[in-house]
């Protein structure tokens, strides 16, 4: 798709400069610190059932409400902080993708422990012979498709680019 002012071809869901940025940009890279993985969770949990474009649209919103994304402050959230972020209009208001933040933070921060970092995780799953499956069975309220869509966003997987995209492998 080409967006104005925009001269690229780009794949499919590409319908704005936001996205634009984030397709050319960030999808498919390795994210540069621990809270870019965690985020990735966060977000793409969020994402199930909705557009991407809605996620990405909010993202400042949703990285002001989880401090940054740093896994060891969202990981000491209660239930208080569940009711106050249901009063933020600036985010996506599901309760259960809610305390599935908090929660997939306290796993986060038990990874981050037990391999060095968060990101040493991850990229351990590149080697593993179903990285999608130990997404799921570690993260909360992450079913293969939002496993796959974790794989693709970071480059534990190569995203899939329409043909014609400009990022499309020839």
């Amino acid at each position: 798709m080409r967006v104005e002012g925009m001269d690229k071809p780009r794949c499919s869901w590409v319908t704005d400069a936001c996205l634009a940025r984030y397709h050319d940009e960030e999808w498919g890279t390795h994210p540069a610190t621990d809270e870019g993985w965690f985020e990735f969770v966060v977000l793409e949990v969020f994402q199930a059932g909705l557009s991407w474009r809605t996620v990405l649209h909010k993202r400042e919103a949703f990285r002001r409400a989880f401090e940054g994304f740093d896994p060891q402050r969202v990981a000491q959230f209660t239930e208080a902080d569940v009711e106050r972020l249901m009063q933020d209009a600036s985010i996506i208001r599901n309760r259960r993708k809610l305390r599935a933040a908090v929660e997939n933070a306290r796993i986060a921060v038990r990874l981050a422990q037990a391999h060095g970092s968060l990101e040493n995780f991850f990229l351990g799953l590149k080697a593993h012979p179903d990285p999608l499956g130990v997404l799921q069975s570690t993260f909360v309220a992450v079913g293969r498709t939002t496993a796959e869509s974790i794989a693709f966003a970071t480059g534990i997987r190569m995203p899939p680019h329409d043909p014609g995209c400009f990022l499309a492998q020839a």
